[in-house]
């Protein structure tokens, strides 16, 4: 049996949509008890969540996690997307069954209008609202049409993916009829076809009237711009205008009515044409492989005939009551997307990621399928047009006209893959592919510009005869920043489509050249206008990273001035020396370029990815709150905080330099001659960073007191080796190590059997660096970070309070009062360093792992403000933003949280006599802006001159050490964000930078 093969499946588990929490199953009740009056019946637990989860609102998503584990923005977005094309599929079938129509055109418009109305359908749908899961910030009484058709579309989406297609078949039958009937209404008022057919022109109508009240006639004459006229008489003016316009349609356009969809009368059956034996041989062949039956046969034939062919033979056309394949050709269309739509949605089910992005096949692949499966041989072509070939619009509309017949003639099955034969396999991959497909070039461009702040636009030339037209796209580039345009010119092809893809290609292939190690020799031999292309690139992307802070994250995805080189500084060096010679050091930077600033995150983005240091903050925190007495904290706990401290104190210094002969004299006098050093060694210069790790190696070493000797292995790269007699365990080597390694990029600690290997790689540095080299350079010596002092100071007293718990409890005492009095002071302590790891815990929070989750602002801004109103004091008054577009920025909700929390948490306090607070946002196409603001005394001008110059903040609170500020500063940074103070007359204002999520397919209306 042909039709049995591998690759196509029926449904194959719904994965992470049927992980649902029992309680939001149970809420979307309603939509399963109505759901079952359409043939649902019982579901299963499976599809029962995955519909649950189908009327999860974007909104909602990142509130209750746990009711949805492994959901994505990416899923919801794949079920909608699937949702719009059955919606599609399902009203181009019944207008087939329904219409007589003989052209594509008026079909294609009904399906848009069933499409546009569906909105407000939703919209009176109650079981819609009454399962769906909303955020705090959204009324379910009152929805709009748009959010209501979102998830009416993830449950189609759902419906399809579980192979119950009838049940989303009846439920939109009824909206689908009764679009079709009132269109059908409209279709057959002349008047309306007459403005239609006069391209919107408002054709003049005249009235007279004649006879008694009791039988007045009315006569109507309408004219156009052309003076055309047309005639009719009726009871009434209404009447009289549509036979009037109906006369005027005879006379002047009289296939205008022939054309228009006529609902409710029957299709004539055709029969086959006679034509060639390809032609008749290629149809039986289509019947045979599909299992079809003889009735089909007309059908295969009529999707095998072009307009030329059918125009040259009126007469045999006419007698077989047949047409050309228009009209099959979009009803196949509809079918190919809907199949390609329903494997990539099961693909994001089966293995979720956070962005869907789907894109169309496009007219050449469907017509190499078209001569893959011999088809074209039987394709009835006019003799103009068959001395020309196949151009590639014929061959796809032909490839999918057959799928149009096929599907007619099996009864509009709810998938083709049961029924696709064996042989037909690799077409199949293309339609329904096992894996998902890359992005096309024109979408990649698109999200790369984006990132970038690009502007990208398209010209047209069209050259040669009608029937071999090709078309030359000319992407215009433009960029603000430079105030400047340039024009790049793509191959020619044979449709608009195309034309932009190799467009694209040309822009795509100067920036994977321009993301080389060496961009110079990349582009040397390159022709002017290559050159020309990688300059103004190079040029606008330098332009933007020294004016603005951006998505370092989208930057380092997309290859973009060098950052995705910034974990290996050799990499990173050259990279900038190849820029500046392809640049010809013509780049003028202005004195408070931010260009630096954009390695220097990338270079932090890239130090740390695992977050070790992070990870082992929080752990400390995790075991001290397990410490219930003085007596549980340990030695090696009290020496890992004193470990982490210096490691925190490292980052947030800024030490001066040193040679290494220097430093080796320091250790043979702080260690008092224990350690033994080469006689010779280089004279190696030292960052600060760099003697912090050498002296730590040291320190580890010599834990033990036991003699350590330093040994020079090599000098290019400078590797050292510490090794004693008696070095501590290996797992404590290991952490020093893990720990130690993550300060600075240039410098690795390894664990050996007797103690640690330093090695230290400088990247080497051009006597005379071009502006960008020179960036590089300044972005590789790390300064200070006042958010790690600021830890260290908490780490330093939170130490302190232990080792003071601790002496206390020893402290031997005379007396039962006195060992009470012990214990009480203990207890204070300890009772002292529990409440600095709250406060550690809760700053350092900012600085979580960064996810690669995004939120869409408005309803998260209209949420997040609900639930500060549940605990804001009654004098205190909040502002709640409007969420007038849905909005998406590159930030998970958690991390977002944090940052408004310290923000809204230091307005409350201000706010001690009563005031207001005010949320508020607006974005362009990059960013976003949200602004806090308050009507309190004002930000103290101490906080915001060190703010300002980028010193640390001195807290104003009891106890506080200003690390809420410097934590949302660098959390912010890391998303390539910024937190801005703004001047006002009164009050404290700040404002939050956030990038713009990486874009995804467009939403559907």
């Amino acid at each position: 049996m042909d039709i049995a093969k591998p690759g196509v499946q029926e449904h194959v588990g719904l994965g992470v949509l049927e992980q649902c929490a029992e309680a939001r199953a149970e809420e979307a009740a309603p939509a399963i008890a109505y759901l079952g009056t359409f043939g649902l019946g019982d579901p299963g637990p499976g599809v029962r969540n995955a519909i649950a989860l189908a009327l999860v609102h974007s909104s909602y998503r990142h509130e209750s996690r746990s009711d949805s584990p492994g959901m994505t923005k990416g899923v919801l977005e794949a079920l909608n997307a699937l949702g719009v094309a059955f919606i599609h599929r399902e009203a181009a079938a019944m207008i087939y069954r329904t219409t007589a129509t003989t052209v594509s055109g008026p079909m294609s418009a009904s399906v848009a209008r069933v499409v546009s109305t569906f909105p407000h359908w939703t919209s009176s749908q109650e079981w819609i609202r009454q399962s769906a899961a909303l955020s705090v910030g959204l009324d379910r009484e009152s929805l709009s049409p748009k959010i209501t058709a979102f998830l009416c579309r993830q449950v189609i989406g759902v419906l399809c993916l579980a192979g119950k297609e009838a049940v989303a078949a009846r439920l939109l039958s009824d909206h689908i009829s009764t679009e079709l009937r009132r269109q059908s209404e409209s279709v057959h008022d002349s008047k309306s076809v007459l403005k239609e057919s006069l391209g919107g022109e408002t054709p003049t109508y005249e009235y007279e009237h004649e006879g008694p009240e009791h039988a007045t006639v009315f006569r109507a004459i309408v004219t156009d711009t052309r003076l055309r006229r047309g005639e009719g008489t009726g009871r009434s003016k209404k009447a009289a205008a549509r036979e009037a316009a109906l006369d005027f349609l005879r006379r002047h356009i009289p296939g205008a009515m022939a054309a228009r969809p006529q609902t409710g009368m029957r299709r004539s059956t055709p029969l086959e044409l006679p034509a060639s034996l390809p032609h008749t041989e290629t149809v039986r062949r289509i019947q045979g492989l599909f299992r079809l039956p003889d009735t089909a046969r007309p059908l295969l034939s009529q999707a095998l005939t072009h307009s030329s062919w059918a125009y040259e033979n009126r007469a045999e056309m006419t007698r077989c009551r047949q047409q050309d394949y228009q009209v099959l050709a979009h009803l196949g269309a509809q079918t190919l997307i809907f199949e390609h739509l329903r494997a990539a949605a099961q693909h994001m089910v089966q293995e979720p990621t956070g962005e869907f992005s789907f894109r169309t096949l496009e007219n050449d692949v469907y017509d190499s399928a078209l001569r893959q499966t011999g088809l074209s041989v039987g394709l009835l072509l006019g003799a103009g047009q068959k001395a020309n070939g196949i151009p590639t619009e014929v061959g796809a509309d032909a490839f999918q006209a057959v799928i149009g017949a096929i599907t007619v003639a099996a009864g509009f099955p709810a998938t083709l893959a049961d029924r696709w034969p064996r042989r037909w396999e690799p077409i199949w991959q293309l339609v329904a592919p096992a894996t998902p497909r890359p992005a096309d070039p024109t979408s990649l461009l698109e999200r790369t510009a984006q990132a970038m702040k690009l502007q990208v636009r398209h010209e047209f030339r069209v050259e040669g005869p009608h029937h071999a037209l090709l078309y030359t796209a000319t992407g215009i580039l433009a960029s603000a920043p430079l105030g400047l345009d340039t024009k790049v010119e793509g191959a020619a092809a044979a449709a608009k489509t195309p034309a932009k893809h190799n467009v694209s290609l040309t822009v795509l292939n100067a920036l994977e050249r321009l993301a080389e190690r060496s961009p110079a020799r990349a582009f040397d031999g390159a022709d002017g206008r290559d050159r020309s292309l990688a300059l103004f690139l190079l040029a606008h992307q330098a332009s933007v990273l020294a004016t603005e802070t951006v998505p370092i994250q989208r930057w380092i995805g997309a290859k973009l001035f060098g950052l995705h080189l910034a974990d290996n500084a050799a990499d990173l060096l050259e990279w900038a020396v190849g820029t500046d010679e392809l640049l010809g050091l013509t780049l003028r930077l202005r004195p408070d370029s931010l260009l630096a600033v954009a390695f220097r995150n990338a270079i932090a983005n890239a130090a740390d990815p695992d977050h070790t240091l992070d990870t082992a903050l929080a752990h400390a925190m995790d075991t001290l709150e397990q410490f219930e007495a003085p007596e549980d904290v340990d030695q090696a706990y009290l020496q890992h905080l004193v470990q982490l401290c210096d490691v925190y104190r490292c980052l947030g210094a800024d030490d001066p330099d040193t040679d290494l002969p220097g430093l080796a004299a320091d250790w043979q006098i702080l260690h008092r001659g224990r350690v033994t050093v080469p006689v010779s060694l280089p004279h190696a210069r030292l960052t600060g960073r760099e003697r912090a790790v050498l002296d730590a190696a040291v320190s580890t070493v010599t834990t033990n007191r036991e003699p350590i000797s330093v040994d020079l292995v090599g000098d290019q790269p400078l590797h050292l080796r510490f090794r004693s007699t008696e070095p501590p365990t290996l797992d404590q080597v290991e952490k020093t190590c893990a720990l130690w390694s993550k300060v600075t990029r240039s410098a690795t600690m390894e664990a050996t059997d007797h103690g640690i290997d330093v090695i230290i790689s400088s990247a080497h540095t051009p006597a005379e660096p071009g502006p960008v080299t020179q960036a590089v350079v300044d972005a590789l010596r790390p300064g200070p970070e006042p958010y790690r002092a600021a830890v260290a100071d908490l780490l330093h007293d939170l130490k302190n309070q232990l080792v003071a718990a601790r002496l206390a409890s020893a402290e031997p005492a005379e007396t039962r009062t006195g060992r009470l009095q012990q214990q009480l002071t203990a207890s204070r302590h300890l009772d002292s360093a529990h409440s600095l790891a709250l406060r550690l815990r809760a700053a350092t929070s900012l600085l979580g792992p960064r996810g690669s989750e995004s939120v869409e602002l408005g309803g998260f801004l209209r949420h997040y403000a609900g639930t500060v109103l549940a605990r804001l004091p009654a004098k205190i008054s909040l502002a709640i933003p409007e969420a007038s577009r849905a909005v998406r920025v590159a930030v998970d909700a958690r991390a977002l949280t944090a940052a408004l929390d310290n923000l809204v948490g230091n307005a409350i306090e201000a706010l001690y006599d009563g005031g207001a607070i005010t949320l508020d946002w607006t974005a362009d196409d990059y960013e976003a802006v949200v602004e806090i603001t308050d009507n309190g005394p004002g930000l103290p001008s101490d906080i915001a001159d060190a703010f300002a110059s980028g010193q640390r903040v001195r807290s104003t609170k009891a106890g506080g050490n200003g690390l809420g500020l410097l934590g949302v500063r660098s959390l912010l940074a890391r998303v390539g964000g910024q937190l801005t103070p703004v001047t006002t007359d009164s009050g404290t204002a700040w404002l939050i930078t956030l990038p713009l999520a990486t874009p995804t397919t467009s939403e559907s209306s």
